[in-house]
């Protein structure tokens, strides 16, 4: 959810030669936003992430959510995969580089520091250097520390050692997860207790009563909001819709994007639209009858990291479009993956495989009036569960407990692990 993977990789294979002909030409390495006129808050809560909090990827948008009051926020990044700049946090630092050693990072984390009291600690891992600065603030300050894994490095996918994981756990006091996929994943694992806090919406945009569908809406054109994971995906949404009374227009913000986008717009089937900030969403898709989320078929084909975010991560925009205007949702790929599993535990629509024939049969279905009625009355009745309302409230007082302040999401997707 923090971007594509491959373009990612590309990004930081670029960063590092950077820092390695820095250090060869005995230049000193840059600390980037290391200027002291970013005011550090006297109390300090410190959000560890891979890279910039921005709305250009699921990630970013959802901290963005639940963090609306950022005031006593110092931000540390590991990376940079956009523009390398942000507006998350009273105070934002990136690490020079990522490769650093423990006691060299723990030597970055103080300097950030410096001047600072720090009451409580968030750490959102996606790469190694994530969690040995999450490790290294833990081992500073001694406070609580919250885990929040919302992309997959570990368990399905390589990237974080089982080694530096479960130390990572063992020393935090709230652990939590995007989807009740990747909570049972990570509890038959490490036998630890996960927490579900899943994608949540802003709840000033949140529809609480079922909308009717607009009239005067295309009735066989849907909506795709979001990034999507390469070429091949786009290539099979394409080839699902092809021949179909139907097409889809997307929506993206992520400007890594911009090369799938201008490839789609040659097929009349997928259409690009550009970007959409958060407040626009609802009026646009009230412009729909349905949405599209591609995800992957798990055939192997794919990288292991794409497989990773298919299978255990909820992608935020199906909360979104669920709460903002009760579309039903069509799901391509495996019915494996977390979207899929999503889709059909509430009833909100329908999961087939990338197939025209499969795609056309699945949405005459579920766009009778009757059925989609149906759907946005399950829709609406969902939607409060959503609501991003005191996000960070409940993260502080659950961390404080060291479990859930309470059980609402627990109850919504309950486990099917049962630890002893």
């Amino acid at each position: 959810m923090v971007g594509n993977p491959l373009l990612m990789a590309g990004k930081a294979r670029l960063r590092l030669q950077s820092m390695v002909i820095s250090m060869r030409e005995g230049r000193p390495l840059e600390l980037k936003e290391r200027n002291r006129a970013m005011k550090l808050p006297a109390i300090a809560d410190l959000v560890i992430t891979p890279c910039e909090v921005k709305e250009t990827h699921g990630t970013g948008t959802l901290l963005l959510r639940m963090f609306r009051d950022s005031s006593s926020i110092v931000s540390l990044r590991t990376s940079d995969f956009y523009d390398g700049a942000q507006n998350f946090g009273a105070a934002r630092f990136c690490l020079p580089l990522a490769q650093l050693s423990r006691p060299d990072v723990i030597s970055w984390v103080r300097w950030c520091l410096t001047g600072a009291t720090v009451r409580r600690i968030i750490c959102f891992p996606y790469l190694p250097a994530d969690v040995v600065v999450a490790l290294a603030a833990k081992e500073l300050f001694g406070v609580p520390l919250c885990t929040y894994i919302m992309d997959d490095k570990n368990v399905c996918a390589d990237g974080i050692s089982d080694e530096l994981m479960e130390e990572l756990f063992s020393k935090s006091d709230l652990r939590l997860v995007i989807s009740p996929e990747m909570r049972d994943a990570y509890a038959r694992k490490y036998g630890m207790s996960f927490w579900l806090m899943p994608p949540l919406v802003p709840d000033e945009l949140i529809q609480r009563t079922p909308r009717q569908p607009t009239e005067g809406v295309a009735p066989r054109r849907g909506i795709l909001i979001g990034n999507m994971w390469g070429t091949r995906w786009l290539d099979m949404l394409r080839d699902a819709f092809r021949g179909t009374d139907y097409s889809v227009d997307w929506y993206c913000n992520n400007p890594d994007s911009r090369e799938l986008e201008r490839a789609s717009i040659t097929s009349g089937d997928v259409r690009a639209m550009g970007t959409v900030p958060d407040a626009s969403l609802p009026g646009i898709l009230n412009s729909y009858r349905f949405a599209v989320v591609p995800s992957d078929p798990l055939d192997g084909k794919s990288l292991p990291a794409v497989c990773a975010i298919a299978e255990l991560s909820l992608p935020s925009r199906i909360p979104t479009m669920v709460a903002e205007a009760h579309l039903p949702v069509l799901v391509l790929g495996s019915p494996k993956t977390a979207a899929a599993r999503f889709v059909e535990r509430f009833n909100l629509g329908a999961v087939v495989p990338y197939d025209a024939g499969a795609a056309k049969s699945a949405l005459d279905r579920i766009l009778t009036p009757e059925n989609e009625m149906q759907i946005r009355k399950r829709a609406a009745s969902l939607a409060n569960s959503f609501s991003a309302k005191d996000a960070a409230d409940w993260i502080w007082r659950s961390l404080e407990g060291g479990r859930p302040s309470d059980l609402r999401f627990e109850e919504l997707m309950p486990s099917e692990v049962e630890l002893s």
